[in-house]
């Protein structure tokens, strides 16, 4: 990863990826009519679950990974306090400018059309902003927890085992099911990049297409028996109040499923970046990857606003589904790009 420049460009092109997954099983599950939208059929449609399976692990791989180098670099208290402000900054931000916009039009459409306003304004507001974006939430605990161990603790292993098995304790309510499933991605990410060096040294005798098929064997047995009972939405994660050892199944099948999926793509995009076959595309994965956030928030709105009106009486068909992913990030794309040189309106995209 280190030769050619390679561990500078290999998380944007996996990221351009991961974000165009992401579109794409919004769009199945939003771009795919009403009624198959009503009646979550998308839960048992194999490509959703295909996509399911690890795109959003992926995710958080990369963002540990990145986290690693801002997080080693702080080392004293003010370097600290800037590098949380500018998670702050980056994360938690835009989810609460954008739950104010979406409250603004909440409440001028109420009074539009003389609807009574919800009451305790302040709390539905807040309440609101905690379900929004879950991603961006999950990036912001799971940064804070390493952060916490990293400065605290020394990075101990300990520690950590500790905050995993506490995460089959706690409750799922308000999106924790979902934020603590992505945690030992993001920590394994993390480790990747300080640990590099060992990992490369460990799998040196190990031919990369040997590691490729491996993986991808391994995503491929494990994906015959994703289910919806593999869905962290539906299943959850915690172990008190359900039968434990089906839900230890469950968890620990999504995981490695996850990190199987995760691994196999990650190395086919390492394998082929150099490769000047792959040049266009490798570069168009990049400009997604680096906008990746403004993409998956811009993108939300265009598929419920609009994508999902105009299916609103179609049937499920994947050739819909792409166009409608090709539109999405058509548009998401470039108005991102623009948000980006506002300084206004940048911070709604996590920019500086």
């Amino acid at each position: 990863m280190e030769k050619n420049n390679e561990r500078e460009l290999l998380p944007d092109v996996v990221r351009g990826f991961a974000i165009i997954l992401v579109v794409l099983g919004h769009c199945i599950q939003e771009g795919s009519g009403e009624a198959y939208k009503a009646g979550q059929s998308y839960f048992n449609d194999r490509l959703y679950q295909f996509i399911y399976s690890f795109h959003m692990p992926l995710f958080m791989l990369v963002s540990g990974y990145l986290s690693w180098k801002s997080i080693s670099k702080a080392v004293g208290k003010q370097e600290r306090r800037a590098l949380l402000l500018r998670r702050v900054s980056s994360l938690l931000v835009p989810i609460f400018l954008w739950t104010a916009f979406d409250y603004a039009r909440i409440l001028i459409s109420n009074y539009i059309e003389k609807k009574p306003q919800p009451e305790a304004l302040v709390f539905v507001y807040f309440y609101n902003a905690l379900n929004n974006l879950w991603f961006l939430w999950a990036v912001w605990w799971c940064f804070l927890a390493v952060y916490v161990i990293h400065y605290f603790f020394k990075d101990s292993v300990l520690i950590y085992g500790c905050v995993f098995l506490m995460m089959f304790i706690l409750p799922d309510g308000l999106g924790l099911g979902a934020y603590k499933y992505m945690l030992p991605y993001f920590i394994a990410g993390y480790y990747t990049h300080e640990y590099a060096r060992c990992i490369d040294n460990l799998f040196v005798k190990i031919p990369k297409s040997w590691s490729i098929v491996i993986c991808g064997l391994a995503f491929a047995l494990l994906f015959v028996y994703y289910n919806e009972d593999s869905f962290i939405y539906l299943t959850g994660y915690k172990l008190i109040g359900k039968d434990a050892l089906r839900q230890l199944t469950i968890d620990l099948y999504r995981m490695i499923i996850g990190f199987a999926g995760s691994c196999f793509f990650i190395l086919v995009f390492q394998s082929i970046i150099g490769n000047n076959i792959f040049d266009v595309c490798i570069k168009l994965l990049k400009r997604l990857g680096t906008n990746s956030m403004g993409i998956y928030i811009l993108s939300g709105y265009l598929l419920v606003f609009i994508i999902g009106r105009i299916s609103f009486d179609y049937r499920p068909s994947y050739m819909l589904n792409v166009l409608e992913m090709i539109a999405v990030l058509a548009v998401s794309l470039p108005v991102t790009m623009v948000l980006e040189k506002i300084p206004i309106l940048k911070k709604f995209i996590g920019k500086h």
